[in-house]
């Protein structure tokens, strides 16, 4: 998330992904559960206050203050939070979906 306040989506993905991806495995992570967070992870920061470039670009487009696009956007960042944080505490939320996908391709 901290990279993303400073660097778009994409970049951060493509130069970020080789390289903490193969950690993920020998650390026990699932693979779909790693990349769901990490997308996530990645699409929350250039909302994020601390700098991010959505919310300079809304605040410079409609000649807004940032404290008010930041205010604005509170109930957002709260919704983007709990997810993560329920994501992180039951991981069974990403990886359910998936394992029921292959479980109907076996029949």
């Amino acid at each position: 998330m901290a990279v993303g306040t400073a660097m778009d989506m994409t970049p951060t993905i493509l130069i970020l992904t080789p390289v903490v991806m193969p950690g993920s495995g020998p650390a026990g992570i699932d693979p779909v559960y790693f990349g769901v967070l990490f997308i996530i992870n990645n699409a929350i920061g250039p909302d994020h206050a601390a700098g991010g470039t959505v919310l300079n670009t809304v605040a410079g487009v409609g000649r807004i203050k940032m404290d008010d696009v930041t205010r604005g956007i509170a109930a957002v960042h709260g919704a983007e939070f709990a997810m993560m944080f329920l994501m992180v505490l039951f991981p069974q939320l990403v990886t359910v979906a998936r394992q029921m996908v292959f479980k109907l391709r076996r029949r």
